[in-house]
């Protein structure tokens, strides 16, 4: 890392540090410095960054070394002869790597499994219930942000105009503030800064900020997960990256939106917070067994429940009246040869490996699930594309998460 002067950054540079002030955190270590930030540090009086040298050194053979081992672990179950999967393996030890030579230490055995808490109560115990009963359970206490369906509503109405869904979206400060950074971020790298909700839907268009609204308000809705079932932090960060990838994925593939495919990233696992809030206990036993034998999620909770949150997923879906495509992108993505949307659902089991296998440097603990190896043959892309995906990416993915979860 190098200290440069303010008046000698530039956009594009990467901050090498979290950027505090006051104790408040104005950015975190790995964003792309951007012409807007160096202004606004101009003016609060900062005079200097630690930057990321341009040269940063590669890893060496020892950290290769040990992010191997550690890192092949969490692709026991896929078939190691798949290309798409050895670049998802390349990346992991890569990112790997570089986290050790920087100081990181490899989480031991006993760190890599979470601790099962006894005073968890499920709905039902094995058998006498199902994942049906489960999403009644939930309507009954609550409903879905109403919001989303009054942008809908003006979505869908013909004599709608830009500012009349600009209007109607900003009825909600929140949502609006949310939609805005969003089309703002590099993610969509306009030229200037989109400073208006009508603006937005006039370059967006008015269902595809209508898909973006509804993938934000879910996040509102599951806010109040206790802490003890699952670092809500590092589950957004993967829903997060996971849409990220998917958006730019889909860019390479005719016929698919890269907004709805977004959204389906950042609710591909929406399943799962249902189950932490009706099925606790049994949701973190899932997580032990999955952990423990090095086997991937989706099987633990069949294993261990009888159903999986793919299942609880369609079904919650289904009775917040989400659209039918993107209801059935996210609950086959894991099984994108049976589906309907089987482009769509296969660019988004590819995103959720590749998440995957980026969180490995971050912690993650869940092994990859795989790949259907006839998905990236359909799909026809470059399997080297993953890697420049990650690297044009990264950063981009954590200012987007100071953004929303900060």
């Amino acid at each position: 890392m190098q200290t440069v002067s303010i008046d000698d950054v530039q956009p594009g540079m990467i901050l090498a540090a979290d950027l505090l002030q006051g104790g408040r955190m104005l950015l975190p270590a790995g964003s792309v410095l951007t012409n807007k930030n160096i202004s606004v540090f101009k003016n609060q009086g900062i005079e200097s960054l630690q930057i990321v040298p341009s040269g940063a050194a590669e890893p060496d053979d020892e950290s290769i070394d040990k992010a191997f081992v550690y890192a092949r672990d969490y692709f026991m179950f896929v078939n190691h002869d798949d290309p798409v999967i050895m670049q998802m393996f390349d990346v992991a030890v890569y990112k790997t790597a570089m986290r050790v030579m920087e100081g990181w230490r490899l989480p031991t055995k006993d760190e890599q499994h979470v601790v099962a808490l006894d005073e968890m109560r499920d709905l039902f115990f094995r058998d006498e219930g199902t994942f049906e009963d489960i999403v009644e359970a939930e309507l009954k206490i609550a409903s879905f942000p109403d919001i989303f369906f009054k942008v809908k509503e003006a979505v869908e109405d013909s004599k709608s105009t830009a500012e009349h869904i600009a209007e109607v979206v900003g009825l909600d400060v929140g949502l609006s503030t949310q939609l805005l950074k969003l089309v703002n971020s590099p993610l969509y790298g306009f030229p200037s800064e989109i400073n208006n909700l009508v603006r937005a839907v006039a370059l967006i268009g008015g269902k595809e900020l209508c898909t973006l609204a509804l993938g934000l308000s879910t996040i509102g809705y599951f806010k109040d997960i206790p802490p003890e079932l699952i670092d809500m932090r590092s589950f957004w960060m993967h829903s997060l990256t996971c849409g990220v990838f998917s958006k730019v994925i889909a860019e390479k593939v005719d016929g698919v939106g890269p907004e709805m495919m977004f959204t389906a990233g950042l609710l591909h696992d929406v399943g799962r917070l249902i189950l932490f809030k009706k099925m606790p206990y049994s949701a973190v036993q899932a997580m032990l067994f999955a952990r423990e034998n090095f086997i991937p999620l989706l099987e633990a909770e069949d294993m261990v429940l009888g159903f999986n949150h793919t299942q609880v997923a369609r079904c919650m879906l289904e009775k917040w009246n989400f659209p039918a495509a993107l209801t059935e992108i996210i609950s086959s993505h894991h099984a994108p040869g049976k589906s309907s949307m089987a482009k769509e659902a296969a660019i988004l089991q590819i995103a959720d490996n590749l998440a995957l296998s980026v969180g490995i440097a971050e912690g993650g603990m869940y092994v990859l699930p795989g790949v259907d190896e006839e998905v990236w043959e359909q799909l026809g892309i470059d399997t080297d594309i993953l890697k420049k995906i990650v690297e044009s990416y990264d950063y981009q993915i954590k200012e987007l998460f100071s953004n929303f979860f900060n």
